[in-house]
Parts: C-alpha cells; structure tokens; sequence
C-alpha cells in the first residue's frame, strides 16, 4: 500500500460515518498541509474500495448541494489487506 493509500484510508476511518470526497480532502489539508486534488483523492477511493478495504453508500442528497454524496467506510478486512 503506498503512502498516499494509507493517508486515505485512516482519514477515512477518523471521519467515520461521515468521510464523503470534500470531508476527506479537506481533512487531509488541514492536518498534514498538504495539498491534494479531488482527481488523486477520487483515483485512490476507488482503488481501494476495487481492493477491497473501503466500501461506499450513496447518501441522501442535500437541498444545498443537490446530488447524492458517496460515503466511505473501511471494510470490515481492511487491516489485513496492503
């Protein structure tokens, strides 16, 4: 699993319950001031959950944001995996 992999999926198991893509990007700049594209962000989600070590649920959409939002969440194996 690459550096960037890792970053991702323990963001992702911090923001438990509520880690969607801008909620993970942001939480990532502002912890390690790193800058990070929604495209890199979005490559490495679905890497992972191909992996299997994150699945994703479709949220409700909001009045404010419109469309459905994707949730992620580590997989229940996700430890065990690299």
């Amino acid at each position: 699993m690459g550096e960037f992999e890792e970053i991702v999926l323990l963001t992702v198991a911090l923001l438990y319950g509520k880690a969607y893509g801008v909620a993970i990007l942001d939480e990532i700049e502002d912890r390690l001031s790193r800058h990070v594209s929604i495209g890199s962000l979005q490559t490495v989600l679905v890497r992972l959950e191909k992996k299997g070590q994150l699945v994703s649920k479709l949220g409700e959409a909001t009045s404010i944001r419109g469309g459905k939002r994707s949730d992620f969440l580590p997989s229940q194996n996700w430890a065990n995996k690299s």
